[in-house]
């Protein structure tokens, strides 16, 4: 009879992202084992196919009044009728590890690293220690479904793009954000590029050859986002393509690694092009990149520290444009 485990991590895109390397280092140890998700419904979005291994992906909706309550209420009730051999829980939080209270198996749960770790790979030696096995190394993973792949190739081209076109793809907004104003001024210090900035990034980008070809600047943006992507467009003469984020969230995951470089701030889309292996130019403010900045190979991706440069106290806007060009330059130069 197979293992059964139990892996929890409810949270956002990013907290998903960071917790694959351990999944996959979960799937080696135990290479026979039939493996459950507890995550939230977005996680589910980016874990869907990760693993023929995955047996089940349960959801926690922890936002709104009511639908926390009836997720949690299904969530003790399939604890009751299904057992696990071990649950992994990547989640510090004591409302999440009090759903397992009582159950007779064996329960781990991370809490924290008390030096600054990168928390992928805080993960990836919490694992190991509650596995009793050997670190195993791996980076940020999310897998990319062909067909998803093709469908964008062909929707890109009826704008001109094509397969050997070097692209740079900005997500100029976080988590939170909303056309009808920012909640936290602090969110928008450390994650809000001004749009002249980006306008005025893009019609340089845009002069950029590759392979006798010019760099084609692109955004995909909710709802919600695209008044500020219209404000970008509108700064950069109309040298940038801008989609709206439609259909399904494998078109999205597809358009990030369709990219040559993402430009984001720390935001989840940072995370999804790590685990996609597309190049990254990210904004930090406020934060150590060194806990939460994306978890790939260090020639990949390069980090703009608003702390680095004169007036940090602007939050990312403290960070030049030439430097911004010239760190995207370097990346869409790179094969």
């Amino acid at each position: 009879m197979s293992i059964k485990i139990l892996a929890v991590r409810v949270g956002r895109v990013g907290d998903t992202v960071m917790m694959t390397p351990a999944l996959t280092a979960l799937l080696q140890y135990y290479p026979g084992a039939e493996i459950t998700l507890l995550v939230s419904p977005v996680g589910k979005l980016l874990l869907n196919d990760f693993h023929p291994n995955i047996k089940n992906i349960w959801t926690w909706n922890r936002s709104g009044l009511i639908r926390p309550a009836l997720d949690k209420r299904d969530i003790l009730n399939n604890l009751t009728t299904t057992h696990f051999d071990k649950i992994i829980c990547f989640d510090t939080s004591p409302r999440i590890a009090s759903l397992f209270a009582g159950i007779n198996t064996e329960f781990h749960q991370y809490k924290g690293s008390s030096v600054l770790k990168h928390c992928a790979k805080a993960y990836l030696d919490f694992l190991a220690e509650a596995c009793k096995k050997p670190v195993i190394d791996t980076y940020n993973y999310l897998p990319i479904k062909e067909d998803a792949r093709i469908q964008v190739e062909q929707e890109l081209k009826t704008y001109g793009i094509h397969s050997d076109d070097t692209l740079l793809m900005i997500h100029p907004t976080f988590s939170g954000y909303s056309r009808f104003g920012i909640r936290k001024r602090k969110a928008k210090l450390r994650k809000l590029w001004a749009p002249e900035n980006y306008g005025n990034l893009i019609t340089q980008i845009a002069k950029i050859n590759i392979n006798n070809k010019p760099v084609k600047p692109f955004m995909v943006l909710l709802p919600d986002e695209l008044s500020y992507g219209e404000r970008i467009q509108k700064h950069s003469n109309n040298k940038l393509l801008l989609l709206k984020s439609e259909s399904t969230f494998e078109r999205y995951k597809a358009m990030i690694q369709r990219a040559d470089v993402l430009l984001t701030p720390d935001s989840g889309p940072m995370h999804m092009a790590s685990a996609l292996g597309t190049k990254i130019v990210a904004f930090f403010s406020m934060k150590d990149p060194g806990d939460c900045g994306p978890y790939m190979p260090p020639s990949e991706f390069i980090i703009l520290r608003s702390e680095n440069f004169a007036h940090p106290e602007k939050g990312i806007n403290a960070i030049d444009v030439g430097t911004v060009y010239e760190a995207c330059h370097k990346l869409l130069s790179v094969n």
